[in-house]
């Protein structure tokens, strides 16, 4: 009976010290893009996921999926204690919010770079980047950086405009709906994650030979096909306001996963971090970005100024005669070199599109636009997209800003 007596207490002391330990195990959240929707992600993430709960002593570890438009505000709420996502999404975030890359993925075969593919049907007849101009081309959306962005610099490289030349249709993620749209027909091409096909084809889900990758031959010595440069692979990042210890407990267990990875069955490691310098210099003309505080470019328009102060001064002592000057007659309007360049832009905007920005300018929601314009929903929202990429404007508050300043907050009847 002794005997019993005592198993039975140290069995309730093992349940006791357990449940102590629980009691005491804080969640850490894990951020990721989810490019191949919510449930592919956490199966995909999850072990990374249990490893870092096994390496962290006290914390337990989660994966919530996020998109392009949930990522900004799941970071400012605080839910969010880490986050991976592509190296242009963290680039644009990285304005708003000072996150730290604590490690950079390395694949399989290490590589720690990537790129994007433009497939097309292999029986579509496109065989080149010139072969798509007016076909519709489908990608995630004008902010997706495999899936879009890094199409649209190499497009660009050939000459040719996606805005203007191809017809944009986009789709959100998953990656693997554009993938199927092209397979259908239902569009002529669409931009992916490069790998992305082999993956499938692996996995049993589609044939290899029934897509082409555009422009494969940029990349000859990359394992898979992609149709321009090549970029940083994922960075694991911290959120600012995070704990010391944690943040670098964090590092190290990434780090061990050169040696550890295997045990856990990891497919993917984690290397110190690259540099995503050169991300944000290649997306400098192919992403929205905030204007520069005057404080940093006032110097820039200091020549002009002074040049516009002298000229000024030239005509007043000309005509030293006249005491009150006709402001009819010698009021010029200047109009600084920003202004100018952003005047362009409105300039390009087609004739729907100044329906739809004087439409927002008068505060309108993008129901109540669809509705006076008798559009589809979706046709708004690609319209605002291309409305904040072609005016470069960061924001919908910006582009209204900026529309009123320039006078195009009138619709078409403004402009050309």
């Amino acid at each position: 009976m002794g005997k019993v007596l005592q198993i039975l207490a140290g069995l309730i002391g093992m349940i006791l010290v357990s449940s102590t330990a629980a009691a005491q195990e804080r969640v850490a959240n894990i951020g990721v893009l989810a490019f191949r929707g919510a449930e592919t992600t956490v199966a995909e993430w999850n072990p990374l996921a249990r490893y870092l709960t096994a390496q962290v002593e006290g914390w337990a570890f989660e994966i919530v999926p996020v998109t392009l438009v949930s990522a900004p505000e799941e970071i400012q709420s605080g839910r969010l204690q880490f986050f991976v996502t592509n190296p242009g999404h963290y680039v644009s975030l990285a304005a708003e919010f000072n996150l730290s890359p604590l490690a950079t993925r390395e694949k399989q075969g290490g590589l720690m770079r990537f790129g994007n593919a433009i497939i097309a049907r292999s029986d579509s007849g496109i065989l080149t980047l010139d072969d798509l101009h007016g076909k519709d081309m489908a990608a995630v959306s004008p902010d997706a950086f495999g899936g879009f962005q890094l199409a649209w610099v190499a497009l660009s490289a050939q000459g040719i405009d996606p805005f203007e030349d191809l017809n944009l249709r986009f789709m959100g993620f998953p990656h693997d709906e554009i993938i199927n749209a092209v397979l259908t027909g239902e569009v002529d091409a669409g931009v992916i994650r490069g790998g992305l096909l082999e993956k499938l084809a692996a996995e049993g889900t589609l044939a290899l030979d029934d897509f082409v990758v555009l422009h494969s031959n940029s990349q000859m010595d990359f394992p898979y096909m992609v149709s321009g440069q090549l970029v940083p692979e994922w960075p694991f990042l911290a959120v600012p306001g995070l704990e010391k210890n944690l943040r670098e407990s964090v590092a190290l267990a990434l780090l061990a996963t050169q040696q550890k990875g295997a045990e856990f069955g990891l497919l993917d490691l984690w290397s110190a971090p690259l540099s995503y310098e050169g991300v944000r210099v290649l997306l400098g003309g192919y992403t929205t970005r905030d204007e520069p505080e005057p404080t940093e470019t006032w110097w820039y328009f200091l020549p002009a100024l002074l040049l516009i102060v002298a000229l000024l001064g030239f005509q007043i002592w000309r005509s030293p005669r006249t005491e009150q000057v006709n402001v009819a007659e010698s009021e010029v309007p200047v109009i600084e070199p920003a202004d100018v360049k952003e005047k362009e832009q409105f300039e390009r905007l087609t004739k729907r599109e100044r329906q739809v920005l004087a439409l927002i300018c008068e505060g309108c929601a993008s129901k109540e636009i669809a509705a006076k314009l008798g559009v589809s929903l979706k046709t708004i929202e690609y319209h605002r997209a291309n409305l904040l990429q072609k005016t470069r404007a960061g924001t919908t508050a910006q582009l209204v800003q900026r529309a009123t300043r320039l006078g195009y907050d009138l619709g078409e009847t403004l402009g050309k």
